[in-house]
């Protein structure tokens, strides 16, 4: 069996599935449960405002935030069990996590790093 990525850099991944997957997952259908935007000291975020700017629909970027934490907690159990189709998943999630401004952002960024350099040779490693 090959593994998609070491087992250092799947606790890693670990780190980035609670922070910022389980809080994004939790901001994204927290207007849905609720009624209300999910706001931290009164602003709603970059991406509701672009969204009311460009006149789109506010959920849409609510939803995107929650996609992208579903993806962060579907795919990081998948590498832990050595599914190399779960890799693609982290991956949009690391790179959706990009979009997202400080916290989520810096985490996107060493879960990429940990994806890219971090990848299990089979010729080299055993498993």
């Amino acid at each position: 069996m090959l593994r998609p990525v070491r087992p250092v850099a799947v606790v890693i991944l670990t780190a980035c599935a609670l922070y910022p997957g389980l809080a994004m997952l939790f901001q994204g259908i927290y207007p849905f449960w609720t009624g209300e935007f999910f706001t931290l000291m009164g602003d709603r975020g970059p991406w509701m405002g672009l969204a009311a700017k460009l006149n789109l629909p506010v959920w849409l970027p609510s939803l995107a935030k929650a996609g992208i934490g579903l993806a962060w907690l579907g795919g990081v159990p998948g590498l832990w069990a050595g599914d190399l189709r779960a890799y693609p998943l982290v991956l949009l999630a690391a790179a959706g996590s990009l979009l997202y401004p400080t916290g989520p952002a810096v985490m996107g960024a060493i879960a990429l790093v940990c994806l890219v350099v971090f990848r299990e040779d089979g010729k080299a490693v055993p498993v």
